[in-house]
């Protein structure tokens, strides 16, 4: 695998979990009453640590960033053909 492909699979995770641990944490701390900006700072620094040491441990393989299956583009260029064709002019 391309190392550009297996870092971009690398930080588009560590961004999912960045985003659910941040959502999470502040839906938490918003029961528990008013959330401060000092709080919402180190909820973000927190998780954007966190996340970065566990995407350090996932294993990108090949077929998580393998292309779409030959079927799946075949389906895609029939309905652009059948787009193309019904195109109506306006008087």
């Amino acid at each position: 695998m391309k190392k550009e492909k297996a870092k971009s699979v690398r930080r588009k995770i560590r961004d999912d979990i960045k985003l659910s641990l941040v959502t999470e944490l502040k839906a938490l701390t918003g029961k528990f009453g008013d959330a401060s900006t000092k709080l919402d700072k180190e909820i973000n620094r927190s998780a954007k640590k966190l996340a970065k040491e566990i995407s350090k441990d996932i294993k990108v393989e090949e077929p998580a960033v393998a292309a779409p299956a030959p079927e799946a583009k075949a389906a895609d260029k029939a309905v652009k053909a059948t787009e193309k064709k019904v195109k109506v002019k306006s008087v």
